[in-house]
């Protein structure tokens, strides 16, 4: 008994060793390396892969492995719920198995025939919020994993996903500051500078400017039911629908949460009404990724609010606008509402 507490301090302080190495590393590509690399040292595993949420894609990829084949690791990414390692993510479980192949839900048997895999084992990467991918072990000779194996790589993977956000974060922040990473639109910072810059023109020349304050529909009850990483998707997805349906001058912006404000130009309220049904009807038609390859429908709500009738100043129009927003959603959603003065308040 005290010789197993000797050993698991010896292991500990190699794990806080190895991820205090974790935030010297140059990029992304690197960190994963060591983790995987890592991974199989620590529990004595022959092979380790780790695959990480595309918000793009939808899917998990897979971003490196060590031990395994080229075949094995350019295998097609897989759908959050599909498989061992899609429901590892789905319910941000651990699994482990003394033989892979004989698993009902691999849906990868022939490869894991072919590598020569017996037993595994798999970790969900949880974040603070979320979990956003999975580190995998594999061993090719019949030596189970343990209950000890399984606590050591579930304590070295919570310091992995620190350092795997870590990284994203660091990579985001030198791409761009004005960015949102998730959406790719602008943040609440630069789109309130951009429309400041605007008002500032349209009151030199004389000339109208509409804001749309667009609120997505139902978005808890997405998360809910789908996850925050199908949640992180759609979010990427409403933007880019909404970009390649507006003018090339409309600038969005990520206001907060679920909430995106966009700017349109050289526009009055019943043009700016004309662009967001547009926006409105192009949302209706498109089917967003759910769990386990299912699709669904969304709506959102949106007020428009116009400069000089409804506001001078960025933020007397964004008010309003929001304001006239509030009004959709209590009308039953999936509305657009232009802000009046006439208004019921609240």
């Amino acid at each position: 008994m005290f010789s197993q507490s000797l050993n698991d301090d010896a292991v500990l302080n190699k794990i806080f060793l190895i991820s205090e190495r974790l935030i010297i590393f140059d990029g992304l590509d690197d960190v994963f390396s060591h983790i995987v690399k890592t991974s199989v040292a620590l529990i004595n595993a022959e092979a380790a892969t780790i695959r990480i949420f595309d918000v793009q894609s939808g899917k998990l990829k897979i971003m490196k492995g060590f031990g395994m084949s080229h075949g094995f690791l350019t295998q097609p990414a897989m759908n959050i719920g599909e498989g061992i390692i899609g429901r590892v993510v789905l319910e941000s479980k651990p699994f482990v198995t003394e033989d892979l192949t004989a698993e009902p839900h691999c849906n990868n048997k022939e490869i894991a025939k072919i590598e020569g895999i017996k037993s595994f084992m798999c970790i969900p990467l949880k974040s603070r919020e979320k979990c956003i991918g999975t580190l995998s072990v594999y061993r090719k000779k019949n030596t189970p994993f343990s209950d000890h194996d399984m606590l050591i790589l579930n304590i070295f993977g919570m310091q992995a996903a620190e350092a795997i956000e870590k990284a994203t974060l660091v990579k985001e922040l030198t791409r761009q500051t004005s960015i949102d990473h998730l959406t790719d639109a602008y943040n609440k910072k630069t789109i309130m500078t951009a429309i400041e810059k605007d008002l500032s023109l349209s009151s030199r020349y004389n000339e109208a400017s509409s804001i749309i304050f667009i609120d997505i529909d139902d978005f808890k009850t997405f998360n809910d039911m789908h996850g925050h990483l199908l949640g992180d998707k759609l979010l990427h997805d409403f933007v880019s629908i909404l970009k390649k349906n507006s003018r090339k001058m409309d600038t969005i912006g990520r206001f907060g949460g679920e909430e995106f404000v966009m700017l349109v130009p050289h526009a009055t309220k019943e043009k700016a009404l004309v662009i967001a049904n547009k926006l409105k009807s192009a949302i209706e038609k498109h089917r967003f990724t759910g769990k386990e390859d299912s699709t669904v429908g969304i709506t959102f709500s949106a007020g428009i609010a116009a400069f000089p009738d409804d506001g001078k100043t960025s933020e007397e129009l964004i008010k309003r606008a929001d304001e006239a927003m509030y009004q959709s959603k209590k009308l039953g959603k999936n509305r657009i509402t232009l802000w009046s003065d006439t208004m019921p308040p609240g």
